[in-house]
C-alpha cells in the first residue's frame, strides 16, 4: 500500500502540469458577476440585404491574461427585451498554455466526460493574446430580434479548487430600424382646383298613357304620384345653390312592341306632352340655353341591360339575338319564336313596362363654394363639389375634431377613375378607421402607382403580415419614397 506522501506528491505533479480540473470531479461555481466580464466584446449586427437573416459579428479581444492552468469558456447569446426568446451560440474556448495540453491530451485518449466543456473549438490563449477571436454567426430574422440585446456569460476555470467562476452581461443592444406601429404615415393629397365644375342629373318618369294616346291624364293610373316625384325632382334641381341650368333634354322611351316607326312618333307626341306640361309649371327650364325633347323610340339598349342582369337562364341566346339581326322587326320576331313564346310572355309583362319613360336629363354650371359653404352643400349636395372642396372640407371636419372619412370616401364614390381620390381614400380608411382590408381593396387599383406603397405597406402591417409589410417598403424606397428611406435605406441593411 502506497503511504499518503506519495498521493500527496502525486497531486504536487498534476497540479504543475495544469491537469488537476481535468483529472477531478466537475468544478463547483463558486461564485457569479454580472459585470464586469473578463475579456472586451466588439459587437456588429446587420440584417442581410433581403432582409431575411441576422448577422452578428463578435471580436473578443483578451482584455487580461489567461493564467497558464486556466481556462474560459464563453456563451455568447442573442435575447429579447422582454427575455422571453434567445439563441445561444456555440461556446468558445480559450486556455492557457498547460491546460491547452491537458485538455488536448484526453481529448486524444477518448476522455469525453472530462472534456465536454470544450467540445467547441478551443484556442491556445498564446495564438489569440494579440489579436483576438472573431466569431460570425447568421440566423433566420425574427421581429423580437430588431431591440434584442447581445449577451455573454464567462466561465473561467482555475486550478484544483479553485472551481468555477462566472461573469455575465450585456455587451451590446441592437437598435436595428423596424417598421412599427408609431411608424406609420399618411399623405393626404391636395387635389388641383378646377377652373369650371358641371353637375348632371336625371330623373325616370314613368307616367301611363291611354292606348295609342299621347293625351296626358294626371287623374289617369298612378299619373298624379307620378308627376308629383317628376315635380318634386325639378324643384330640387332648380334650387341647387350656386348652380345655373344650361341643359334641359326631355327623351321618351318606348318598349319594342309593335311597328318601330309607328313607337317612335307615339313616343314623340307623349314626350312633348309631358314638356308643355312642365314647362307651363316651371317656365324657368326654357331659359336655359338649350331646350330639347326627343322621341327616341324603341329602347333596345335599355333592353339589353335589364337582360343582362335578370336571372333569365337564356339571356345570353337572347342578347344574340338583340346584337345579331339589324332591324327590329327582326328582333322581334325572333324572340316571339324563341321556346314557343314563352321568353316573349316574360318580356312584355316583367320587362317592357320598365322601358316606357321619359327621362329628364339636367346639366349646369356650378361655381366655387366657400369654405364657410362647404358643410352645406356636402349634407345637400355633394356632387355639386370638386374634389378639391371635398379636400377643403376634410380639413374643416379635422378642426371640427370630427373624423373626415366620410368626405374623403365621398369623394372616392363621386370620382372613381380619380387616382388621387382613391389614394387619400385609402389613407383615410387607415388613419381615422382602421379598415386594412378595405383599404388594400382601393389600392388594388393603383397598384403601380408608387404612392400607393407606403399606405399598403401600413395595411399589410396591421394585419400582421410584418414580411410582406417589409417588402412593400423595399419596393417604396427604391420608387423614391422619403419615408421608407430609414427601415430600408443606405445603413439600416447590409
Amino acid at each position: 500500500m502506497r503511504s499518503i506522501h506519495y498521493y500527496i506528491k502525486l497531486s504536487t505533479v498534476c497540479a504543475s502540469l495544469g491537469l488537476t480540473a481535468i483529472f477531478t470531479q466537475a468544478q463547483k461555481v463558486v461564485g457569479r458577476n454580472m459585470s464586469p466580464l473578463h475579456w472586451g466584446y466588439d459587437v456588429r449586427v446587420k440584417r442581410s440585404a433581403d432582409g431575411k437573416s441576422l448577422r452578428l459579428s463578435l471580436h473578443v479581444d483578451a482584455m487580461t491574461r489567461l493564467e497558464s492552468q486556466d481556462a474560459l469558456v464563453i456563451y455568447p447569446s442573442l435575447v429579447s427585451a422582454d427575455e422571453d426568446d434567445r439563441i445561444d451560440f456555440a461556446p468558445v474556448s480559450v486556455a492557457g498554455r498547460m491546460r491547452y495540453k491537458a485538455i488536448t491530451r484526453s481529448k486524444a485518449l477518448g476522455e469525453n466526460s472530462r472534456t465536454s466543456r470544450f467540445d467547441n473549438k478551443l484556442h491556445p490563449f498564446s495564438d489569440i493574446e494579440e489579436q483576438g477571436i472573431s466569431l460570425q454567426e447568421s440566423v433566420p430574422f425574427e421581429r423580437w430580434m430588431a431591440d434584442g440585446h447581445v449577451m455573454v456569460r464567462e466561465e473561467l476555470l482555475g486550478c484544483v479548487g479553485c472551481g468555477i467562476r462566472e461573469n455575465q452581461g450585456t455587451v451590446a443592444v441592437i437598435d436595428l430600424p423596424i417598421f412599427k406601429k408609431e411608424d406609420y404615415m399618411y399623405d393626404f393629397i391636395e387635389p388641383e382646383k378646377v377652373a369650371f365644375k358641371y353637375y348632371k342629373d336625371s330623373f325616370d318618369c314613368k307616367v301611363t298613357f291611354p292606348v295609342a294616346s299621347y293625351e296626358l291624364r294626371k287623374a289617369f293610373a298612378n299619373n298624379g304620384q307620378e308627376l308629383a316625384r317628376l315635380e318634386i325632382f325639378i324643384s330640387r334641381s332648380l334650387d341647387i345653390k350656386g348652380a345655373e341650368l344650361k341643359e334641359v333634354l326631355i327623351e321618351g322611351f318606348a318598349s319594342p312592341e309593335g311597328k318601330a316607326e309607328y313607337n317612335r312618333s307615339l313616343a314623340e307626341g307623349r314626350t312633348l306632352a309631358l314638356s308643355n306640361y312642365i314647362s307651363g309649371k316651371y317656365p324657368g327650364l326654357k331659359r336655359a340655353v338649350t331646350y330639347r325633347t326627343v322621341g327616341a323610340g324603341e329602347d333596345w339598349e335599355g333592353l339589353k341591360k335589364l337582360v343582362g342582369i335578370s336571372p333569365l337562364s337564356n339571356k345570353e341566346e337572347l342578347l344574340s339575338i338583340i346584337d345579331r339581326y339589324p332591324t327590329d322587326t327582326e328582333r322581334e320576331s325572333a324572340i316571339r319564336n324563341l321556346d314557343n313564346g314563352r321568353t316573349y310572355d316574360i318580356l312584355l309583362n316583367e320587362f317592357y313596362p320598365q322601358l316606357r319613360r321619359t327621362t329628364f336629363r339636367f346639366s349646369f354650371d356650378v361655381r366655387a363654394y366657400t369654405q364657410e359653404e362647404l358643410p352645406e352643400i356636402f349634407a345637400t349636395r355633394p356632387e355639386c363639389l370638386s374634389s378639391h372642396e371635398m379636400f377643403q372640407l376634410s380639413e374643416i371636419y379635422l378642426i371640427r375634431g370630427e373624423s373626415p372619412l366620410p368626405v374623403f370616401q365621398k369623394a372616392y364614390e363621386q370620382f372613381p377613375e380619380d387616382v388621387v381620390a382613391k389614394l387619400n381614400y385609402a389613407n383615410a380608411l387607415l388613419k381615422y378607421g382602421k379598415k386594412a382590408d378595405s383599404a388594400l381593396r382601393v389600392l388594388s387599383d393603383v397598384r403601380n402607382d408608387s404612392r400607393a406603397l407606403f399606405p399598403m405597406a401600413v395595411a399589410y402591417h396591421i394585419k400582421g403580415d410584418w414580411k410582406k409589410a417589409e417588402e412593400l417598403l423595399k419596393e417604396a424606397y427604391k420608387q423614391g419614397d422619403d419615408r421608407a428611406k430609414v427601415f430600408y435605406g443606405e445603413g439600416a441593411y447590409e
